[in-house]
């Protein structure tokens, strides 16, 4: 049982002063992750007392008070009760869509901190943390359909360690994955063909070789929304790159994180559907060079499935050229 699970398993807090249901984190063990009176999720850091206390920090789906005298259920404790000085941090109650990520990005960051933190120490955990959760009050920078894709390709791979190394570090980039001996860019659609948007950069002004995932999702409540797609592939990665997945992730979301939870796709259906395709070899528009200087981001919408002679390649050529092998 992973700890979203335990999480679920946990009892409300029920405002009468007893001690919090909570779960211990992995690490160090003295950090836990309760629920709140409302079903969110609260995350509590054992922490030394302030010389000078800190105000507590509200952002638009987070509350922080960074000295809280708590008490917590610990069956390893001698009286099965901890009570001790915790920094708390609770998730909006009224964001149910958001509860996922709080979980998965901030308790799985929890693991590396030591046991007892200092003014400091905190701090920085959460000044890193709430760029998290800044995002959500900007417009999104992709859509939830184009994350899901790019995602279900670092699950897929090989290694999803090394490809997070290769993915882009802001949505905006020009491909999706960028390796030193070739780039792969990740298109997904919930058509019934593969049709696909493209700008002509990605297939015409690379100097490396360029490899196209063209996905088909099917959407069901039965299947798997970006947060839990994450959070499977941040099993296998290193605390650094799990930072990176999760940063990732708010920033693409933005405004949209809480009705992200809402959007889930098959992941069986979209590996099945998964191929992989030489940019070099499929049909793009032509600009003379006369006119080369004067025009740019071009954009046009490829079909695929109509494209005449062209097959797929295999997966075992692309990831060796990513040198995921």
């Amino acid at each position: 049982m992973d700890i979203p699970d335990k999480f679920e398993a946990l009892e409300q807090d029920s405002g009468s002063g007893s001690a919090l249901s909570a779960l211990q984190l992995p690490g160090s063990g003295t950090h836990y992750l309760a629920k709140g009176g409302a079903g969110e999720p609260v995350l509590l850091l054992r922490v030394q007392k302030r010389r000078v206390p800190r105000i507590p920090l509200g952002l638009r789906h987070v509350q922080v008070e960074f000295e809280v005298e708590c008490a917590v259920s610990d069956g390893e404790a001698a009286n099965g009760v901890i009570t001790t000085m915790f920094c708390r941090a609770a998730c909006d109650p009224t964001a149910p869509g958001l509860h996922a990520l709080f979980i998965h990005a901030l308790a799985g960051a929890v693991e590396g901190l030591p046991p007892n933190l200092t003014s400091g120490e905190v701090d920085g955990f959460f000044e890193n943390a709430m760029e998290l959760f800044r995002s959500f009050s900007t417009p999104a920078k992709s859509s939830v359909l184009g994350l899901w894709g790019e995602l279900l390709v670092i699950a897929a791979s090989p290694t999803p360690e090394t490809l997070m190394t290769g993915w882009h570090v802001t949505p905006e980039q020009t491909f999706d994955f960028a390796f030193p001996c070739a780039h792969l860019e990740v298109k997904t659609t919930a058509r019934q063909n593969r049709q696909h948007e493209f700008a002509l950069a990605q297939l015409r002004q690379s100097t490396l070789p360029t490899f196209v995932a063209s996905i088909i999702v099917e959407q069901s409540d039965a299947g798997e929304n970006v947060y839990e797609l994450a959070n499977a592939i941040q099993q296998n990665l290193a605390m650094n790159n799990r930072a990176k997945l999760w940063r990732l992730v708010a920033e693409s979301v933005g405004s949209d994180a809480d009705g992200a939870g809402d959007i889930r796709f098959l992941r069986t259906a979209a590996l099945n559907s998964l191929c992989f395709y030489d940019a070099a070899m499929l049909p793009a528009p032509e600009i003379s060079l006369s006119y080369a200087q004067c025009i740019s981001a071009v954009r046009f919408t490829l079909d695929l499935d109509q494209v005449p002679n062209i097959l797929p390649i295999k997966q075992q050529e692309v990831w060796h050229m990513m040198s995921v092998d």
